[in-house]
């Protein structure tokens, strides 16, 4: 894919390039598109700061990761599977 910037918009990716908080441009696409992503999350009707505040405290909380709980999803799904094939009460 090919994008065509301004050149206002080239300066401002070369100076965020030269003070160092990017190591190169695909680094900076990457946390470009995930704040995107992050404020134009569907259904939720927060501020874009309250967003990034309850992302942070997610991150933050120790919480299983999303393979983390998947895998348990699974395994407790599985639990109940064979109980029910077993004939056991929930």
């Amino acid at each position: 894919m090919t994008i065509n910037l301004t050149p206002e918009q080239e300066s401002r990716l070369q100076a965020l390039l030269s003070r160092g908080a990017y190591q190169s441009v695909e680094e900076l696409v990457e946390a470009a598109l995930t704040a995107v992503e992050q404020r134009t999350l569907p259904g939720f009707a927060g501020t874009p700061d309250e967003l990034d505040a309850l992302l942070a405290e997610g991150l933050a909380s120790g919480e299983l990761t999303e393979k983390e709980f998947w895998n348990s999803v699974n395994q407790q799904t599985n639990a109940l599977l064979t109980q029910h094939k077993s004939g056991q009460p929930s």
